[in-house]
């Protein structure tokens, strides 16, 4: 690569010239970087307020010996002088009357001593040992009153982290409770939450050996008060309920920012959305499990198990009342996800728990369990939960028996899947019954026609048409007909079925389009498109703009060039019919060809630049969407001339926009992705530099990727 100019490090703009040569080096304000000529704001609020003119009677004297005598203490670098000296302040009152100088000096006299004591291990004579920790809890002393008074934390968290690593995890929560006794009095909101941002600030860096504290003693009652209060504040890596992780301590303060989310937001469902995504629920039960041991623990209990929350608790006293209520919804709640996650046997214990609690589980409970064994194809299980809504008399709902016939036509029952379905029917249906849902009649519909019982299937959707009390066929009715005959490639019972979809009035959907789609190209024959028009024109559904979008859809979805090429055969043939394409139509088509990874780069893009020829010939200016699809696919060629043709796009794009504010975070993520992977670093220095002589200040991960490629171009500059 050629030496790159590095100007683009010196403009008054960029902040970068340090970052050339210490590349590791933290900026303290990610956003300073685009802020031309500005120097860094100071906090408007200091943590400690100035001084008092005045001192109270009789202690002035008294002020000017102790500053006298800490300046001689400073100098010789005592630490038994200066914690005498410092205490003495302290105990006085007369902290708020020292100057800062004295604060600055303090800070340099523990950043002379604080390295020494914790490079040092534990003794094993006694007396050695002893001298260690007096000399440790002195720096802690002074740290504190450093951190609480003038916001000057590193010290202090340095001890607090030495004495987790060293198992004294008392001495953490003594040095905490004495930051906040000496912090200064600040003005608060309305529940007590800080105001002063220096403060927290100072709260932020101390919460983590905090919070660490009270894991290693599984206090979640003080953790989640103390961040319920903000006097403790989460890490967001920590709260990330996708991330999986492994440390105690780790797992400790992920149930506490759950905790935390469901009371500030009472979304419990999302929560744990949250923690099975990707149908991973260990988590999930790590969090139920803690729960569960936590309502029956004997010991001031933080969480209450009960069907209903008591009334009269003392709201305002969170060291007693419960925080959490674990009632009948959370239960189905936590039974719902793991069901959702295909874990119905983690589903079932959740249900079992609740009976040995003795809650009775909801018939809700028991029809997610009941769909859970039908999935799993579990019947046994699932006829015992049937039974078990059955007893005492009790009519389980149609959802229930929907779940079950679907499971008896898994498992071939043919039979016992129509009589449960008749007496469905007799429960539900009828004159002056409406309840009988058409998703019954559909299940039905498609267990026969899976058990090879096809004119039994057309028998039901027969009677639904000439019902008057029953549910109508709907798409999803005529779509499980389609699908099965276009399996079995029966063309005339297909084409029929189209027919009687056109006829009813109802509108065919992206699965019906699909279906059309895949039962006739499934030939390989060279006219499958024509074939498909001809069948939807037998079948009498209406050609038009929107119809032809979906097939190319349909037919860009399956992926191939043969595919594309079928779906521009497409365009062509409905413009050749007098239906006009229209950007969605073309942009469809541009998606398609830029998300298929199974076409090669060069094949995309000469695609991409058919479709673009295309667009232009109509006299179509390509939106945002399709000059970011656009984009992609000039990038993905790994040439030069693609990359040519994706700077040309952005270079209109800023002179028809005329500032790159106006151009979407999302154009400029793909653009210098693609550069930077492509490794044109000429063109990567063009785009970042017009950004930043701009002015325009980019924000959010557009922000820390700009930050990454400048870092990176000052490395190989």
């Amino acid at each position: 690569m050629q030496s790159l100019p590095r100007n683009i490090l010196r403009t008054q703009c960029l902040h970068f010239r340090g970052l050339a040569t210490v590349p590791n080096r933290q900026v303290r304000n990610p956003r300073q970087l685009f802020k031309p000529h500005i120097k860094e704001q100071k906090d408007a609020r200091p943590l400690r307020p100035p001084p008092p003119p005045v001192v109270p009677q009789g202690l002035q004297a008294e002020l000017d010996k102790l500053l006298a005598n800490l300046d001689q203490a400073h100098k010789r670098k005592s630490l038994l002088e200066s914690h005498s000296q410092w205490s003495s302040l302290q105990s006085q009152g007369l902290l708020p009357h020292v100057p800062n100088r004295e604060f600055a000096s303090l800070n340099v006299l523990l950043s002379t001593l604080t390295p020494a004591l914790l490079s040092s291990s534990l003794a094993a004579d006694p007396t050695t040992a002893r001298l260690r920790l007096k000399a440790l809890q002195d720096l802690r002393d002074l740290a504190v009153i450093l951190a609480a008074q003038a916001g000057t934390t590193t010290h202090l968290v340095q001890l607090m982290e030495l004495s987790l690593q060293e198992g004294r995890l008392e001495e953490v929560l003594d040095t905490w409770n004495k930051f906040e006794t000496l912090i200064p009095p600040q003005p608060s909101g309305s529940n007590g939450e800080v105001q002063n941002q220096t403060e927290v600030t100072a709260r932020r860096q101390l919460s983590r050996p905090v919070l660490q504290a009270y894991a290693a003693q599984q206090d979640y009652r003080s953790a989640i008060t103390s961040v319920l209060r903000r006097r403790c504040f989460l890490s967001s890596k920590i709260t990330d309920s996708a991330k999986s992780l492994a440390s105690p301590a780790d797992r400790f303060l992920q149930v506490v920012g759950a905790v935390i989310k469901i009371i500030r937001n009472g979304a419990t469902r999302d929560v744990l959305e949250g923690f099975t995504r990707g149908n991973n629920p260990k988590f999930a039960m790590h969090f139920y499990e803690t729960l569960l041991a936590a309502g029956q623990s004997p010991e001031n209990p933080w969480v209450l198990i009960a069907k209903e929350r008591p009334t009269g608790l003392d709201e305002t006293d969170w060291s007693t009342r419960p925080l959490f209520h674990m009632g009948e919804p959370a239960f189905s709640m936590f039974v719902a996800e793991f069901a959702r996650c295909n874990r119905v046997d983690l589903a079932q214990r959740v249900a079992d728990d609740m009976t040995h609690l003795g809650f009775t589980v909801p018939d809700l409970i028991l029809n997610i369990l009941l769909d859970g064994y039908a999935k799993t194809r579990d019947f046994t299980a699932a006829g015992r939960i049937y039974a078990q809504l059955s007893e005492g008399g009790k009519t389980p709902d149609i959802f229930a028996h929907t779940t079950l016939i679907n499971a008896l036509f898994q498992q071939g029952a043919v039979d016992d899947a129509m009589a449960l379905f008749r007496r469905a029917e007799r429960l539900f249906g009828g004159e002056g019954k409406d309840s009988l849902h058409v998703v019954t009649y559909n299940a039905v519909v498609h267990g026969l026609l899976i058990n090879g019982r096809a004119t039994d299937a057309e028998a039901i959707v027969d009677l639904m048409r000439k019902s008057t009390s029953g549910p109508q066929p709907d798409t999803v009715t005529y779509n499980t007909l389609l699908r099965h005959y276009g399996r079995k490639s029966d063309a005339a019972n297909f084409v029929r079925i189209l027919q009687s979809l056109a006829a009813s009035g109802l509108e065919p959907d992206g699965y019906t389009y699909t279906t059309i789609v895949d039962t006739l190209l499934q030939s390989n024959r060279p006219d499958a498109v024509t074939r498909m028009l001809d069948v939807m024109e037998r079948a009498k559904i209406p050609a038009n703009t929107a119809t032809y979008t979906a097939i190319i859809d349909c037919l860009i979805r399956r992926k191939g060039e043969k595919n594309v090429r079928a779906a521009l055969q497409l365009v062509n043939k409905m413009e050749a019919d007098g239906i006009p394409a229209n950007e969605v139509t073309f942009t469809s088509l541009l998606a398609g060809v830029t998300r298929d990874d199974d076409l090669p780069a060069m094949v995309q893009k000469q695609l991409a630049d058919e479709i673009m020829a295309k667009m232009t010939a109509r006299g179509m200016e390509p939106n945002r969407i399709t000059q970011n699809f656009l984009l992609l696919a000039a990038l993905k060629t790994d040439n030069r001339t693609g990359v040519d043709q994706a700077m040309r796009i952005w270079r209109e794009a800023i002179a028809e926009k005329g500032s790159p504010g106006h151009i979407p975070h999302t154009t400029y993520f793909i653009l210098l992705n693609g550069l930077a992977k492509n490794e044109r670093y000429d063109h990567l220095q063009e785009v970042l530099e017009y950004i930043f002589r701009s002015g325009w200040q980019p924000k959010g991960s557009l922000e820390k990727l700009i930050k990454q490629l400048s870092r990176e171009i000052a490395l190989r500059g």
